[in-house]
Order: structure tokens, then C-alpha cells, then sequence
């Protein structure tokens, strides 16, 4: 199921009718924009994610999804919990805790919720889905794209993210994007 609507779409084009083809260029963008953030799907769900860090951190990383929604992190087999622990405020992959402890070199259980519903999707999240759908729609998936600056040229291949995702859509989820390591 779709987390963005056809009528969204609809709207986000500024037309009267649906354009053909809008379901599945809604379902494909949400795919490519799901990989692109480093997550395998954008549709809400629950995780259990077991991190032990290599060494004393400020902050742990999850590496299923991005956190929407912090329940707990515990340790020493579930029976304690961190208190004042918050997503860091600079990646929706890390947790911190709010006293500025570091987490140490021992297993935690990190309890959140991933993805969203329709209707409960951050705007820049949704726009990129929509405007990843318009390019889809527009043929900006297929074919090869070219550049060129004085001697200097590339082609770059349809089944590569760059001409998948436009990049307004890029600039959109940049805040969600799994960091790189």
C-alpha cells in the first residue's frame, strides 16, 4: 500500500485528472526513494534493533530505517532502560541520550518505530516522493542522460539513482538519508 495518494499527486501536479499511470509511478518512487535514504521500505513498522558499539559513543546508529518514533533503549537483557534518551537531533539514525552520557561497549536493544501511514508523512518526504512520481510520469527514468563542461563529458545509465531521483527530491531527503560510513 501506497503511502502518498493518486489524489496528492493529482494536486502536487496541479491537474484535474489523474495522469495514467499515477499508481504505479507513486508505488516505484517510493521504492527508489526508500533505497536512496538506505532503507528497504517507507511504510510504518516496528523494530527491535540489538547494537553493541565498538567503543564509547555519544550517539548509537540504528541500520534498518530511520526513527520516526523513539519507545525505548534498554540494556542488560531488556531489564534496565537508558532514561532521557532522544533522536539526535542531526540524523533520524541516532540515539543520544539527553544527560550527555556515552553509551558504552555493552548490548542495547534499541525500541522504535520506522516509516509512516499515509496522512502522517513529514511534507519534504512526501514532495520528494511526488516530484520522484512526475519525473517517472515525464520518461526523467529512462534512457541515458549526458553532461558535458569543456573536455570533460559522462553518460550516466538509466538504472542509476541519479536520473531516478531528481534532484529537488535529493535535496528533500537529505535529512533522512542513512549516513555514509
Amino acid at each position: 500500500m501506497s503511502i502518498t495518494t493518486t489524489s496528492q499527486f493529482k494536486a502536487f501536479l496541479g491537474l484535474a485528472a489523474e495522469p495514467e499511470g499515477a499508481a504505479e509511478a507513486l508505488e516505484t518512487a517510493e521504492v527508489l526513494v526508500a533505497a536512496y535514504i538506505g532503507t528497504a521500505t517507507l511504510a510504518q513498522a516496528t523494530q527491535a534493533e540489538v547494537i553493541i558499539p565498538v567503543r564509547n559513543r555519544s550517539t548509537i546508529e540504528v541500520s534498518l530505517a530511520p526513527i520516526t518514533t523513539l519507545t525505548s533503549v534498554t540494556y542488560d537483557s531488556g531489564s534496565e532502560t537508558v532514561a532521557d534518551t532522544s533522536v539526535d537531533a542531526t540524523s533520524p539514525w541516532a540515539v543520544k541520550q539527553s544527560d550527555g552520557d556515552l553509551f558504552s561497549t555493552i548490548q542495547y536493544t534499541v525500541n522504535y518505530t520506522s516509516g509512516w501511514v499515509s496522512g502522517d508523512i513529514p511534507e519534504e518526504a512526501k514532495r520528494a516522493i511526488l516530484a520522484t512520481a512526475e519525473a517517472l510520469i515525464e520518461g526523467g527514468g529512462r534512457g541515458t542522460t549526458s553532461e558535458s563542461v569543456g573536455d570533460y563529458a559522462r553518460m550516466v545509465g538509466s538504472g542509476e539513482s541519479s536520473s531516478a531521483i531528481p534532484p529537488i527530491a535529493r535535496e528533500l531527503l537529505r535529512k533522512w538519508r542513512r549516513p555514509q560510513i
